[in-house]
């Protein structure tokens, strides 16, 4: 069974980029809401509509398509771009990082180098496992974060994680198992192209979270480049799982997010129960 796991952390909420990113309520009787979909982020689906983030110099486009939306913010990012961000640490740092994490734990970290983003930006993830350096018939895991760029956040969490499953493993039987009987894959930052300006969005203004294929359009060709490359990624590691880390919603999602058909009822019953522990943890 291939399952694929996003969790959105509790109670974080977006950080500031350099952009003005504005919400709009969209009637559910739009009969044009699923282009507005296809070319915009929808946020949230509320009793009566859905919620849709609209970069600034898109609005005019949106309104051709949903003349009646209700705006509910000028500046989603508003009320927090006064705030300093020089506690989160930038791209380079976090490069180095995880490039001193695989040099000071040779032995169950190294890294893998999967391509470059439209900016130039090395995309590379972590890889950690007991035999890191052999193909082992283990089951694959991937955990990604800053797939949008501004959630800062999200950099944070993972670093911390990789901290204390590289330092904590000689010490906890649990987290020696995790390497013992795994293959993980930690990817920092997926959209450095946004990371770098702070902004939500890829180069070309595309919400990379929306640039995937999926079921109901199987052969859809991604736009952005740092997501073309974590698709081809993905397939060459068959991966049996993974996690994208967020900074808003209060939730752990699991797919599929854009429709209310059931998955399969197996599937459906494990990442269920799983999401029900991941919540407990993060009260």
């Amino acid at each position: 069974m291939k399952t694929l796991f996003l969790i959105t952390l509790l109670a974080m909420q977006t950080l500031w980029a350099n952009e003005v990113i504005q919400s709009f309520k969209v009637n559910k009787a739009n009969p044009k809401m699923q282009k507005i979909a296809d070319l915009f982020e929808v946020k949230d689906q509320l009793s009566d509509g859905y919620l849709v983030y609209v970069i600034k110099e898109r609005v005019a486009e949106f309104k051709s398509l949903a003349p009646k939306a209700k705006l509910i913010s000028q500046d989603i990012n508003a009320h927090i771009k006064n705030k300093s961000l020089n506690g989160y640490h930038k791209f380079e740092q976090v490069k180095a990082m995880y490039y001193e994490f695989a040099q000071m734990h040779a032995d169950v970290a190294k890294i893998e180098v999967f391509g470059e983003s439209t900016k130039g930006y090395e995309l590379f993830a972590l890889r950690v496992s007991d035999n890191v350096h052999l193909d082992e018939k283990e089951p694959k895991l991937m955990i990604t974060s800053a797939t949008h760029g501004d959630e800062l956040i999200t950099v944070e969490v993972q670093l911390r994680l990789v901290k204390e499953l590289l330092e904590g493993a000689k010490k906890d039987p649990r987290l020696q198992r995790m390497i013992d009987e795994h293959v993980i894959y930690f990817i920092p930052v997926v959209n450095p192209d946004g990371f770098t300006r702070r902004s939500r969005y890829a180069s070309g203004r595309v919400d990379p979270n929306r640039d995937y294929p999926w079921p109901d359009r199987p052969n859809r060709v991604s736009k952005v480049t740092c997501i073309k490359h974590l698709i081809d990624f993905y397939h060459k590691h068959d991966f049996k799982g993974s996690m994208d880390i967020h900074a808003s919603g209060k939730m752990v999602m699991f797919p599929w997010a854009y429709t209310r058909d059931s998955i399969s009822s197996a599937d459906f019953n494990f990442m269920d129960k799983l999401t029900e522990y991941m919540a407990k943890d993060n009260k």
